[in-house]
């Protein structure tokens, strides 16, 4: 009977490892990835499929007007999208704003167009919010499946599967995968660029100019996508010229060249007057209005943040044992003892240089730097291939040494962290950090920003606070960032089911203050008022998560705004 049931653990044990471990594993990975952020979107209660996700963040409106506006007009188009008096009448619209290339939004007005054309959901509004965001659900599969297959052909089975569960396990990816912003399809673009030129060199001294094409197309991708993608240029001849040398350069001018003929031919605004409106594009990325950065208890201009802010925030919103093993897999050698370095393997160098080459420009004098890791989260999906090959290491090291048993508690203890996490913070992933801070609630504590998008607004919240609203009132919000933001949240978030409420935005030198006020709890744009909530004032409703409070809804007492003057 024991020795029957050791026989069953062990096959039971062996066939978990076999699906883990089987060339199926990235793409049912892929799918799961995807799945699971398609139902936990939910932005107002919209779908029955999907749960309440994240609530409206602040900039998710430009993003799907603009990709909504481009996709229903080449749709009506049709056939003469590309007749450039067709292109003129699109990109001339006052709707249109070229502050972004149009591949991000473009997959996301179709997304939300097809959606909406087969599952047709009556919200008397131009788009619909939660399938918007279906795009970065998808885009997040994608980035999924090309780096589990990537680590998996360079690096083995055991690399790949642990490249691919770090990746669906980081909680501020995973949480951006959720919304409807150019983040997802940067981070596709960029790691698709960096694994497609890995994959096509040579790892002898040749280098040619047809192995450029692939990589030359993805360019163009991230340089559609957004400004980032410059990002790779420095990157790739620096890595050139360390293996090549100086015959290097005809290939890199090449690649350029076809990034830039990609980008060109993909971006039709620009043909009509490519330098004046190249000039306007980067005029548009550089000049642009300030915004508050919160660190260590100190609210900076985002040109003033200190130098270590991206690295120190990569530190404490990466899974603490995610940053052990991608340690050892950068340190360690690549396979067996017979093997290289890893950071002598040409390949490894370049993934190298992509993560860390976008920290270092952050922390460069003058950049600048705001909402947590969002500017630098390019760097997460390929600091999973370093996750993999140090955890493969590391179970090799652990077969020969210890057993099975040892392997499977560590793994437990890897990824207990931030399932955890996930789960106890869901929707509101972006406000995480690791085991090194002791999480959210002593992040808080330390100083660090807790929630910075808005989307600590959450359906539930709204819906809770609103069966406290009387009929008609006006529902102050703080902070404000941009005039536009209460008219996105009118349209697409919860409050889009009680349109009698009035939304202003708060401003306490107004003498018609509403008492009911959202206050979304953004260190860098506090309201000396409502921090801490005045004396009197009844919390109504609240987003807490591990004994921090990311957003609620007060009502104000009577000696601080007139409840009649609400009405």
């Amino acid at each position: 009977m024991s020795g029957s049931t050791i026989k069953f653990k062990a096959t039971l044990s062996q066939r978990v490892a076999l699906f883990f471990l089987s060339p199926l594993f990235p793409w049912l990975a892929a799918l799961f990835a995807a799945s699971l952020v398609i139902t936990t979107i939910d932005v107002a209660d919209d779908l029955h499929w999907s749960i309440q996700g994240p609530g409206l963040t602040f900039d998710e409106g430009f993003n799907i007007e603009v990709g909504v506006f481009l996709a229903r007009s080449f749709q009506l188009a049709g056939t003469s999208s590309f007749h450039p008096e067709t292109l003129q009448e699109i990109y001339s619209n006052p709707l249109y704003n070229p502050d972004h290339p149009p591949l991000g939004r473009i997959a996301i007005g179709a997304t939300s167009e097809i959606l909406n054309h087969f599952l047709p959901v009556e919200t008397g509004q131009p788009y619909l919010v939660s399938y918007a965001r279906v795009a970065s659900a998808i885009e997040f599969g994608l980035l999924v499946l090309i780096v589990s297959l990537a680590s998996r052909r360079w690096f083995g089975p055991v690399a790949s599967c642990a490249s691919t569960i770090s990746l669906i396990c980081m909680p501020r990816l995973f949480g951006h995968a959720h919304l409807a912003s150019l983040e997802m399809c940067m981070c596709l673009t960029y790691t698709a660029f960096f694994l497609s030129l890995a994959n096509r060199c040579k790892w002898d001294d040749r280098i040619g100019l047809r192995q450029m094409l692939i990589p030359g197309f993805f360019l163009g991708l991230a340089l559609l996508t957004k400004i980032h993608a410059v990002l790779i240029l420095p990157v790739v001849l620096v890595w050139f010229l360390w293996n090549w040398g100086l015959r290097s350069l005809i290939p890199f001018v090449f690649l350029c060249i076809v990034g830039g003929v990609v980008f060109f031919v993909g971006w039709p605004w620009l043909w009509s007057d490519p330098l004046n409106h190249l000039n306007e594009y980067f005029s548009r990325a550089t000049e642009r209005s300030s915004l508050n950065c919160f660190y260590f208890g100190t609210k900076f201009a985002d040109t003033d943040v200190p130098w270590h802010y991206p690295f120190i925030m990569f530190l404490v919103t990466m899974p603490l044992g995610f940053l052990g093993a991608a340690v050892i897999g950068m340190t360690n050698r690549t396979d067996d003892e017979n093997s290289k370095h890893a950071l002598r393997d040409k390949r490894s160098q370049l993934i190298f240089g992509a993560w860390l080459l976008p920290l270092i420009v952050f922390a460069l004098p003058k950049v600048t730097v705001y909402d947590g890791v969002r500017l630098f989260l390019i760097s997460f999906p390929l600091f999973a291939i370093f996750v993999g090959l140090g955890a493969k290491r590391i179970v090799h090291r652990l077969q020969m040494k210890s057993g099975e048993f040892t392997i499977v508690a560590l793994t437990a203890l890897a990824l207990a962290g931030p399932i955890y996490n996930m789960v106890t913070l869901h929707p509101c992933h972006l406000s995480y950090y690791n085991e090194a801070v002791a999480g959210l609630w002593k992040a808080n504590d330390l100083g660090f920003e807790t929630t910075y998008w808005g989307d600590s607004a959450t359906p539930a919240l709204l819906e809770a606070a609103a069966e406290n609203i009387p009929e008609g009132a006006v529902l102050e919000v703080a902070p404000v960032l941009h005039p536009l933001q209460l008219e996105f949240m009118r349209r697409g978030s919860w409050l889009r089911n009680r349109p009698d409420i009035v939304l202003k935005a708060y401003d306490d030198s107004r003498r018609d203050l509403s008492p009911y006020v959202l206050v979304i709890r953004r260190k860098a744009d506090p309201w000396k008022s409502l921090t801490p909530p005045p004396e009197g004032a009844e919390r109504i409703a609240a987003v807490i998560k591990q004994g921090v409070v990311l957003a609620e809804v007060l009502k104000l007492p009577a000696k601080i705004a007139d409840p009649q003057l609400a009405e």
